[in-house]
């Protein structure tokens, strides 16, 4: 955690020392998650959790309408079920950086992006139980297999403005690697072994210090022409 930490604060570091230059602007988030683990026997996504983080916008053109965005983010992630017959609760809280590539159109205001984020499993918490009248399927290595430490996931963002420098935020993320691998699972007609992946969908709120109107420097460049 100390090394990720660490780092995050050098590359932000080297961003804001050129701030007036390149006109980078900070950012701040608040806002929850929905999400699942996928090959846990457990469908949907009905784990809620937190997610906060600041990070930094860099303007990768003159019309400031495509963005690089470095964040250093806490989320937590994991997986419910309490319907019959698995009752299932995983917590696994990370400490991520995402880094995202961004089109801010400047017609509709919308600003979409694509990138990964490397993510630290600080810790976490796992229960399950089964009711055994009519079970089929039984976690044969429940306590033998671990999450892993690490974490790289595609990440989705898109965005718009709320009111002067506030926006909404609703952003898809997804494992690339297993969280979990080799999780056996036996069945009524054998057995099967399965990976673990991270899913997750996040609403935040965003707060852009020193935000910028790219429809307007559009607007100017039409009318100098």
């Amino acid at each position: 955690m100390k090394k990720i930490l660490v780092i995050s604060a050098i590359v932000v570091g080297i961003c804001v020392g050129d701030i007036n230059a390149q006109n980078i602007r900070a950012f701040v988030t608040l806002g929850g998650n929905l999400s699942q683990i996928e090959g846990d026997e457990v469908s949907g996504f009905k784990k809620p959790g937190l997610t906060a983080s600041v990070g930094t916008l860099i303007p990768m053109s003159k019309s400031e309408q495509w963005l690089l965005s470095i964040e250093t983010k806490f989320s937590q992630y994991g997986a419910y079920e309490k319907s019959y017959p698995y009752h299932y609760n995983a917590t696994l809280p990370y400490i991520e950086i995402p880094v995202l590539a961004h089109f801010d159109d400047p017609i509709g205001k919308w600003t979409f992006g694509l990138g990964l984020s490397y993510g630290r499993l600080l810790n976490y918490t796992e229960k399950a139980a089964w009711d055994v009248t009519g079970v089929t399927t039984i976690i044969t290595d429940f306590e033998k297999k671990e999450f892993l430490k690490n974490d790289l996931s595609f990440v989705a963002d898109i965005r718009f403005g709320i009111w002067k420098n506030l926006k909404f935020n609703f952003r898809y993320q997804q494992s690339l690697l297993p969280v979990k691998k080799d999780w056996l699972f036996t069945y009524h007609k054998g057995t099967e072994i399965q990976d673990a992946y991270n899913m997750s969908l996040s609403v935040r709120l965003i707060w852009v210090f020193n935000d910028k109107d790219t429809s307007k420097k559009t607007q100017k460049g039409k009318k100098r022409k």
